[in-house]
């Protein structure tokens, strides 16, 4: 099957990730979440709160009775836990390695973190925790990284003299299409 098949064969919904996430830290900070609550937290109203917890409840990840509090099931506190631990990896190896502005990897790992793997969640914590380091690789990479171009003909051009041949992107830079395709402004390069 393609795998842009599968997108939607996801555990939970990105909805249904954020709602998870609320209940666990209200539970957290106030040792409950009742409808209210979680309709604050989220900047929801309470009537979409009630509707998400019934899809909650037969998905089996929250337990629920009107006018009462919401718990999580154990599967639910584990996807809830989960999903907050993805964004804290992807957020924190947006922004310490790859020097993305805090905004933008905050926006961008919440949009992705219960889409990605935990077997690739792990390997980006690796990563992450490897790169932060004080090893001299580490540090050497860190450097290195800094001072490399963002755009095929730097980087053809430094490689090889000739900024035709990337070989990285072929015939197409990768980085100009980004930019083009997406609107992004060059400031956010």
């Amino acid at each position: 099957m393609d795998i842009w098949k599968r997108f939607g064969e996801k555990e939970i919904s990105h909805s249904m990730a954020h709602y998870l996430q609320a209940v666990a830290a209200l539970k957290a900070e106030k040792g409950h979440a009742r409808v209210g609550d979680i309709a604050d937290h989220l900047g929801v109203s309470k009537s979409g709160v009630t509707s998400m917890l019934r899809s909650l409840e037969r998905h089996g990840l929250v337990r629920h009775e009107r006018y009462g509090c919401v718990e999580l099931t154990s599967v639910g506190a584990g996807l809830a836990t989960r999903t907050e631990s993805s964004r804290r990896v992807l957020t924190m190896f947006l922004t310490d390695i790859l020097g993305v502005p805090d905004a933008i990897a905050s926006e961008d790992a919440c949009m992705i973190e219960h889409l990605v793997s935990s077997e690739v969640s792990v390997e980006l914590l690796r990563l992450t925790t490897f790169l932060r380091s004080q090893h001299p690789v580490a540090r050497q990479f860190r450097d290195a990284y800094r001072t490399s171009p963002r755009a095929c003909a730097a980087h053809a051009a430094g490689a090889s003299g000739s900024p035709d041949t990337c070989g990285v992107c072929a015939d197409t830079c990768l980085h100009d299409s980004l930019i083009c395709d997406l609107g992004v402004a060059a400031a956010r390069t």
